[in-house]
């Protein structure tokens, strides 16, 4: 009977041996693969925190951020001369003024920027606009339709681009006495419309409807070389 008992307890130790070096065998491989597995990628909110805390340690004298960058290639563009930032400028405030609804305030910008023909070019755009979205009388359509012929008449008499016509810089065009034509009506039956380019098809149909067909079609400056004369031989020296 002792030595029954001898061999129980024998094997009861045995076995809590057995049982306790498996244990700490397994506790060792989980400690390994822990230590040795790479790091969760973090949560982007926890990222976002991490940027936004660094971000605000830095110094506010760093590097410009991109805004403030595009802010000052577009002042050095405006500063150096000969970047076309006026003509840029005056276009915006065109299109400022069209987005708002103030088409009064987008023509005059144009009015104001004369003799350029990207202004007559913008301002014919705006009759043109005006002569469609309105519901207007027959004396006031013809109003607009005449301001709207004059300008290309205008716009085609100073930049006149066909073969052998005597070509004008804008400073040239500046200084010529152009209020002269301010209030001036153009003969709509000698000039017609087929040698202005600022006068488009739907144009040409409105023309027809309330003046009919013209007699001729010609450049402003053949219909009318006593008047370009007369703006040339003033144009100071």
């Amino acid at each position: 009977m002792l030595v029954f008992l001898s061999i129980v307890i024998a094997l009861l130790v045995t076995g809590v041996t057995v049982y306790g070096l498996h244990r700490y065998q397994a506790m060792e491989v989980e400690y390994t693969v822990d230590r040795t597995m790479p790091l969760p990628p973090l949560h982007e909110g926890f990222q976002a925190g991490i940027t936004a805390k660094n971000n605000k340690s830095q110094p506010e004298t760093s590097a410009p951020t991109q805004k403030s960058a595009q802010n000052e290639r577009e002042a050095a563009a405006q500063a150096s001369p000969g970047s076309g930032a006026k003509a840029s400028t005056w276009q915006a405030q065109v299109n400022a003024a069209k987005k708002s609804g103030n088409l009064d305030l987008a023509y005059q910008i144009c009015a104001d920027n004369y003799p350029l023909w990207g202004a007559y070019n913008q301002a014919c755009i705006i009759l043109r606009s005006r002569l469609k979205s309105m519901h207007l009388s027959r004396p006031e359509s013809e109003k607009l339709l005449g301001e709207l012929y004059r300008c290309a008449v205008v716009a085609e008499l100073l930049h006149d681009k066909s073969d052998g016509a005597e070509h004008r810089t804008l400073n040239q065009l500046k200084q010529m006495p152009l209020a002269a034509l301010a209030g001036k009506e153009f003969d709509y039956s000698s000039i017609g419309y087929a040698e202005l380019r600022l006068i488009r098809k739907s144009d040409v149909k409105l023309l027809q409807n309330h003046w009919g067909r013209p007699k001729s079609h010609q450049l402003p400056r053949q219909a009318m070389p006593d008047l370009w004369q007369f703006l040339t031989e003033q144009q100071p020296a």
